[in-house]
């Protein structure tokens, strides 16, 4: 029981009480005072009565005594007036028989009023002539006695209410500092090191919140340099310390991991930028000029490509630099390659006191399937081609001169735009579940929805496909497709045979107007449904659509959808996004899962992920699982689960737990 519970109780009892013991003693004070009054107006008006009747009694003048009688009897509160003579006989008597009680019998019973009788001796002369009893109508004390009560009970309650919302009030003004308390442990706990702010007025537990905020404070800066040493050290494995790019290492196990994925293949173009004349100017200028003019080339290399969803750039060796970028034609490559040169060639230091710095660049073009070292044969000779050309030219490899150089070579279909409109609008998407097993108990975590569309009788994956979406812009159309699909099945199974079901959202229905909006009403509106849904998007949204990932996050929460961040370690982002993003799980991106059982620098990588992700309690996961010995090495380091042929191949139809 919460202690502002435990207070109210209190409260509501220490005011009942007192409340009850404030009416009780009211009442019987009152009954005390009003029998004393009763006993003394009946002696009074018995001791008056006597001396007044007394003569004509010993008169045997009845008649008159009657009289008076009847005349105190008739105007006074009294219920008996009996006259004796001295032999005990009753000479005269006026008796009033008692009205029905106007108070509850309850109170009668408790209240219990017997005011004691007014007595005198009547006397004449020195005889005594008879006796006189009087006693009070006490129904007429009840009754004045019960109106009393029932006003003061309702005083005591108006005015119990009144005190017991206030004090309820300063109660809560007084333990709001211990609900913040609670929401920063919370909050600590989920590694958000926010300290409370303003400190409380009540001294014992400003003190707390002090000690409190100190010790956030000093974990902040524990896990902030335990970030900064795991960055630091994956900086020094795969980040270019002079341009600040990634390096060789870094670029080529990017390119090796899209181009061997199954479920992603690589489309796009592969660029390599020489530098020509850097020792010449490090010779005239010394190297510290050299590596300045290197990260002024970087830095338009890198700003000049960064708005293509999912590239890679990189200097990789010397005065050589590389960029992937997927989905981009041969002749958008060309047109932005271009501009970039142009750009590059525009810097100062490019060209002084004589020393030439010249630039040349070589692209190939990728098609699914592709081996990467062709890839990059292609692209080398293209480079050395463009070193017989003037400074600033780009040399090609090769030419599509047949269509869209994006679109899959297949029969059938001439027209990708309205074959995909079709597939959108009658739902003709194929569904596949790869599962997603424990690395604890191997036990089934969640399945993976995968795409797929069939052409001529042939299942064509998402990699194939998805870029013409993008590009032909009805990826938000497809997203809402699946999300809809995905929606309808889990809704056709029962509640204890549904598993969740993991799908990707794309970078550009996240970015997209209303798509945010529309998701969160869908999934409001199917709560049932909706902690079945986990959502997975690329690392790079982070960077590019924060604010509203972070709103979609929020939502998912409420309505218990799971949010995941995919490819994780695709890029050069910090890893503070991890504490401000209610994350389910992030998913280590392929290229350091492949070759993770010989490659010491990809283990150190996810063996620090695991530490992060575990103290900010999100799971881990890993996919492209292969063989057994990464499966091994992946449950041996505490990964929470994986996803992979070795596990479990892509299947279609619907699945149940």
């Amino acid at each position: 029981m919460s202690l502002h519970r435990q207070l109210v109780l209190l409260i509501t009892g220490l005011l009942l009480v007192l409340l009850a013991g404030i009416c009780y003693l009211s009442v019987y004070n009152s009954r005390t005072y009003l029998e004393m009054q009763m006993h003394t107006h009946a002696q009074d008006t018995a001791t008056s009565l006597g001396l007044s009747a007394a003569k004509a009694l010993a008169d045997d003048d009845l008649a008159l005594v009657q009289t008076m009688v009847d005349a105190i009897f008739d105007r006074g509160d009294f219920q008996d007036i009996t006259i004796r003579n001295p032999q005990g006989e009753v000479v005269v008597s006026r008796h009033a028989e008692p009205p029905p009680h106007l108070a509850p019998e309850w109170f009668v019973g408790w209240l219990k009023i017997n005011p004691m009788e007014g007595i005198s001796e009547m006397s004449h002369g020195w005889r005594r002539v008879g006796e006189l009893r009087i006693q009070s109508d006490k129904n007429r004390a009840i009754r004045n006695l019960w109106l009393a009560t029932k006003q003061a009970v309702t005083l005591f309650l108006a005015v119990g209410l009144i005190s017991w919302v206030v004090i309820l009030v300063i109660v809560r003004a007084i333990l709001k500092p211990l609900r913040e308390l609670e929401k920063q442990a919370e909050a600590i706990c989920h590694k958000d090191f926010t300290g409370q702010q303003p400190l409380p007025k009540t001294r014992e537990i400003k003190r707390v919140v002090q000690a409190i905020n100190r010790m956030t404070r000093q974990l902040k800066i524990l896990f902030d340099e335990q970030v900064a040493q795991i960055e630091q050290v994956r900086n020094q494995a795969y980040v270019d310390s002079v341009t600040g790019l990634g390096n060789g290492r870094f670029f080529n196990a990017q390119l090796e991991a899209r181009m061997d994925s199954i479920e992603e293949p690589f489309s796009g173009v592969l660029v390599r930028l020489q530098v020509k004349g850097l020792g010449e100017y490090n010779e005239h200028y010394g190297h510290e000029s050299g590596n300045l003019l290197l990260r002024r080339v970087g830095a338009a290399w890198r700003e000049s490509l960064q708005d293509v969803e999912g590239h890679c750039v990189a200097r990789v060796a010397g005065a050589r630099f590389a960029a992937l970028l997927p989905h981009l034609s041969q002749e958008a490559a060309e047109q932005r390659i271009q501009a970039t040169l142009k750009k590059i060639q525009e810097l100062d230091a490019l060209n002084l006191g004589g020393v030439t710095v010249q630039l040349f660049a070589g692209m190939s073009h990728c098609v699914p399937g592709q081996d990467a070292k062709l890839l990059e044969a292609q692209a080398s000779a293209a480079l050395e081609r463009a070193f017989s050309f003037r400074s600033g030219h780009l040399e090609c490899y090769s030419e599509t001169a047949h269509g869209d150089a994006l679109a899959p070579a297949v029969p059938g279909i001439s027209n990708w735009a309205t074959y995909l409109r079709d597939v959108i609008d009658r739902r003709k998407v194929v569904l596949h579940y790869q599962p997603v097993m424990s690395c604890v108990d191997q036990t089934l975590m969640h399945y993976e929805v995968l795409a797929r569309i069939a052409v001529e009788g042939k299942l064509i994956t998402a990699g194939h496909f998805i870029p013409l979406v993008e590009r032909f812009s009805m990826v938000v159309d497809f997203d809402k497709m699946v999300i809809g699909q995905l929606i309808e099945q889990l809704k056709t199974q029962t509640k204890g045979n549904r598993v969740p079901l993991a799908m990707n959202l794309s970078s550009h229905s996240i970015r997209s107007e209303g798509f945010d909006d529309w998701l969160l009403e869908t999934l409001q509106a199917n709560r049932d449904i909706a902690p079945y849904l986990i959502f997975e998007v690329p690392e790079l949204t982070v960077r590019t659509a924060h604010g509203k990932l972070r709103r979609l996050a929020t939502g998912f929460k409420d309505v218990g959808a799971k949010l995941t961040i995919d490819h994780f370690g695709t890029t050069n982002s910090s890893f503070g996004y991890l504490s401000g993003l209610p994350l389910y799980s992030i998913k280590v991106d392929n290229s350091y899962i492949r070759d993770i059982e010989r490659n010491l620098d990809h283990q150190f990588f996810v063996q620090s992920l695991v530490r992060i992700a575990h103290s900010r309690q999100i799971l881990l996961t890993a996919e492209m699982v292969e063989g057994a010995e990464q499966w091994n090495l992946l449950r041996r380091f505490q990964l929470d689960g994986a996803q992979g042929f070795y596990l479990g191949q892509p299947q279609a139809g619907k699945v149940a737990a």
